[in-house]
């Protein structure tokens, strides 16, 4: 499904009322169960007395994250900000939680948990073996998806972590009767399927307005929360292909002289026709020697310029897992997931060259000329097409993690989780224990 205008503003509707209504409801959680006002005034914790123990729990946990947030404030109303700031935050972190829910349904990770409400399949089978034990129909979904949180926490700790200050409320049933309506309309079905709806998600979440007001009150960003909503925004794939293919993949295309499935991989990779990749040592003609007679290319059309030999500089192979790709602020991990995919194919290609030169050199020597040994081969495509050839190097080298290829840091923690929603969601079921799992990076701006 294409994203087009017209998508993209269903889906920021969507966003836009299932923030207001999650909003909502946990002011009134706050107000009701919590005793903290939007205000800013506070009840004492020891004045709560009706309060359970699970609920006393919590209501402890957002004073406490209330007051790490307001410290980091000196201004009048510190208070009143930070109580409307983790307000935002439990609202953010249910609506992620519920639309990655959405996504692994999609590809078939998790059994239907949102899509169908309460009667989606993976409740009813829970159903099956928790009984009415356990309250009210709302009451027995709340530890169905606890349940699936802590399985899924595993691997998404960041977003999934049901014990993580950002995600410490969860709807009662007329909004959560109301956010399945959302979260389920026939009109955005097929969006769950796609890469990039989380990614806009997370770009639609922060109100337009309020990042106006936060430019007008100050040209640089005064504190975390405003560093990230002032430049949240989402990377469409376009752009995260062009630039990724370009720079990643551009270097393993030089590496491997143009031999490799980058070529048809890389829809945006800039080639010309006429490539000269130079060996070792090599340079190329200079100007005002044989067909590049200084100023001879001032009397040719584009189509004859495109048509000049283009010498490409000699670089040297180099074992992958030397190659590094960082992206300093991840978002939704959109580039981290299109890097990963190049990651793999670049991975194959090079455990396949290893492969065909085990019997005689045991290992391909990172430094060695490619050109060199790919001339030995069957045929000049022997390493694109030689995917196959047993073992892999991804079953002991993560892609993804503090030591792997690509290292993501998330600026915004209660943001970090979208991103690794983005990573998991990019290999399917086939993959399990195949891909190791993800590690973003997060600056430590909370307690603990």
């Amino acid at each position: 499904m294409a994203f087009d205008k017209e998508t993209r503003n269903k889906l920021q509707s969507l966003v836009s009322k299932a923030r207001k209504l999650l909003t909502d409801e946990f002011t009134r959680q706050f107000q009701s169960n919590y005793g903290i006002q939007p205000t800013g005034e506070i009840t004492p914790l020891d004045r709560l007395s009706r309060l359970d123990d699970a609920t006393r729990s919590v209501a402890r946990q957002l004073r406490e994250r209330i007051q790490h947030v307001a410290s980091q404030s000196t201004g009048r109303g510190a208070v009143k900000e930070a109580v409307n700031r983790v307000l935002r935050e439990q609202a953010f972190t249910v609506l992620n939680r519920f639309a990655a829910l959405r996504m692994a349904e999609s590809r078939g990770i998790v059994q239907e948990c949102v899509g169908g409400g309460f009667d989606s399949r993976g409740f009813k089978v829970f159903l099956t073996v928790a009984g009415t034990a356990l309250g009210d129909t709302c009451d027995r979904y709340r530890v169905f998806l606890y349940c699936l949180f802590d399985e899924l926490s595993l691997d998404l700790g960041v977003l999934f972590d049901r014990y993580s200050p950002h995600g410490l409320l969860f709807p009662r049933e007329t909004a959560l009767r109301d956010l399945f309506e959302l979260l389920n309309d026939s009109e955005l079905k097929d969006l769950w399927a796609e890469d990039e709806t989380i990614g806009w998600i997370y770009q639609y979440y922060n109100d337009p307005e309020e990042r106006k007001k936060m430019r007008k009150e100050s040209a640089a960003p005064r504190n975390s929360r405003e560093l990230a909503v002032r430049n949240q925004f989402f990377t469409p794939r376009y752009v995260v292909e062009f630039l990724t293919d370009n720079t990643l993949g551009r270097i393993w295309y030089e590496m491997t002289q143009g031999r490799t499935r980058l070529k048809d991989q890389c829809r945006y990779l800039v080639r010309r026709p006429t490539e000269v990749f130079l060996g070792p040592g090599e340079s190329a003609p200079e100007v005002g020697s044989g067909q590049w007679a200084e100023g001879s290319e001032e009397n040719l059309s584009q189509e004859d310029l495109l048509k000049q030999p283009l010498y490409i500089p000699h670089r040297a192979m180099k074992d992958p897992r030397e190659i590094r790709l960082l992206d300093p602020a991840c978002g939704s991990m959109h580039f981290g997931l299109y890097a990963f995919d190049l990651f793999e194919t670049i991975y194959e290609e090079y455990w396949d060259l290893q492969a065909a030169h085990s019997s005689a050199a045991h290992c391909l020597p990172p430094t060695e000329n490619y050109g060199q040994h790919i001339a030995q081969l069957s045929g000049p495509d022997r390493v694109a097409e030689g995917h196959g050839s047993g073992g892999s190097p991804l079953h002991d080298q993560p892609l993804v993690s503090e030591g792997g290829a690509i290292r993501a840091d998330q600026p915004d923690p209660p943001s970090g989780g979208v991103g690794s929603v983005e990573h998991r969601g990019g290999p399917g079921p086939q993959d399990e224990g195949r891909i190791p799992a993800s590690t973003l990076g997060s600056p430590r701006l909370d307690p603990g």
